[in-house]
Order: C-alpha cells, then sequence, then structure tokens
C-alpha cells in the first residue's frame, strides 16, 4: 500500500480512515485481492502453515454451519495467496 496514495487498496474501501493513520487497515486487510500485495517465494511456507491451519480447524466435525462456512472463506482467501506464489 502507498501510504501517500491508499485510493483503490481494498483495506480501506468504503471506510472512514482515522484522521492521521497511515498504513492499511489491518484488521481490514485481504492480501488475496489487494494489488498492492506483494508475495514471495519466502512467503509461501507462511501460507501454506495457515492453510494447514485452517483445515485442521474444518476437520472438527462438531463445527456449527456458519462457523465451517467462515473457515472456508478463509481458505479460499489463502489458496488465492499460494496460487499467486506458485504461478
Amino acid at each position: 500500500m502507498n501510504d501517500d496514495d491508499p485510493s483503490g487498496a481494498k483495506c480501506v474501501e468504503n471506510t472512514i480512515v482515522p484522521e492521521g493513520h497511515r498504513g492499511p487497515l489491518l484488521d481490514r486487510c485481504q492480501p488475496s485481492r489487494c494489488a498492492n500485495s506483494i508475495l514471495a517465494p519466502e512467503h509461501l511456507p507462511i501460507w501454506k502453515a495457515e492453510r494447514a491451519s485452517l483445515n485442521r480447524l474444518r476437520d472438527d466435525t462438531s463445527l456449527p454451519g456458519n462457523r465451517r462456512a467462515h473457515l472456508d472463506a478463509q481458505l479460499h482467501e489463502v489458496n488465492l495467496m499460494i496460487k499467486k506464489v506458485e504461478q
């Protein structure tokens, strides 16, 4: 994200940026959809570890449907990131 020109950054789309704030709003950051996101091969182990963690959570058969749907959405985002690096 360009701190001097955040236009187009998904993390600030449709939000009010606090006065004086610089950088992304981390709680809204969506690296898989952000053109400002930079990925390199050294990031791949981090994303693969996240995918493994989410899959372990998904394996819990007692998960309510809405939690499983949220994990599925997170997995989709993580898989997009992995695909970006592996292309």
